[in-house]
């Protein structure tokens, strides 16, 4: 069960108390989909890992991802599924689809959680993808509110986490943190892709072009910070308040 030493354990990690976790989003049109999926589910599961060990009602739980090329509709609309049907209660979900890459998401997301009041924020998101998303923390410095970091979905606070948990949640969560990581040759295509958007970080007018031309979507800021949040209705099939424009 959930023990009263987990949230001093985190104080002392991040130097907070989330008020929000977020799952960061994860769509590439030239990979597969179901393996893109994989990592946004192992992403919820370890949002929903932390926050159920912590005190109720625990933090919210965000994403921003908007519709891209190819995706059936927004992904923080999937990401909120994967979230409430691996256990999250569904007054804890927000969305707001208007991030098509990790620069524009990191805004929204601090957008997001300053309108909730929610104090401090910590982002999900996969290994490899970990430094790219510190690299971009400080060069919006200032831009952003205090108290924000972002972890791997297998970091050793999210395992600890679970341990805190009834095993039945552990059962559930756990392989499905598991699935999510890329290892060995299946991590190759990300690697290269993780590569150019390194580059990218010299150049951002390029890397808006290049998201804008491989993910669909809008980045600049006057579109991500006219997009509202809203909670969900997950009680039926998510709609997409905003249809991604077919080129």
């Amino acid at each position: 069960m959930t023990s009263e030493a987990f949230p001093r354990t985190v104080r002392r990690r991040l130097g907070y108390l989330p008020g929000a976790i977020a799952v960061m989003g994860k769509w590439e049109p030239f990979l597969r989909a179901h393996r893109c999926l994989e990592e946004v589910a192992a992403r919820a599961a370890a949002a929903l890992a932390i926050s159920e060990a912590l005190e109720p009602p625990g933090p919210y739980l965000l994403s921003a991802e908007g519709h891209l090329r190819g995706q059936p509709r927004a992904g923080c609309l999937m990401a909120a599924e994967m979230l409430v049907d691996l256990g999250s209660r569904p007054e804890r979900v927000r969305c707001c689809p208007a991030a098509n890459q990790t620069s524009v998401e990191i805004r929204v997301l601090d957008r997001m959680r300053r309108e909730l009041s929610a104090g401090g924020l910590l982002m999900l998101t996969a290994g490899y993808h970990v430094e790219r998303t510190w690299h971009l923390l400080q060069q919006a410095g200032a831009d952003l509110g205090p108290a924000i970091q972002v972890l791997p979905s297998d970091d050793a606070l999210v395992l600890e986490a679970l341990q805190r948990l009834p095993v039945a949640r552990q059962r559930r969560l756990l392989p499905v943190i598991e699935r999510g990581q890329r290892r060995g040759i299946g991590l190759a295509p990300v690697a290269l892709n993780e590569m150019a958007a390194r580059l990218g970080l010299l150049a951002p007018g390029v890397q808006q072009m290049v998201a804008r031309l491989i993910r669909g979507g809008d980045s600049t800021a006057s579109r991500h910070e006219s997009v509202p949040m809203f909670q969900p209705d997950l009680g039926r099939p998510a709609e997409d308040p905003h249809p991604q424009q077919r080129e």
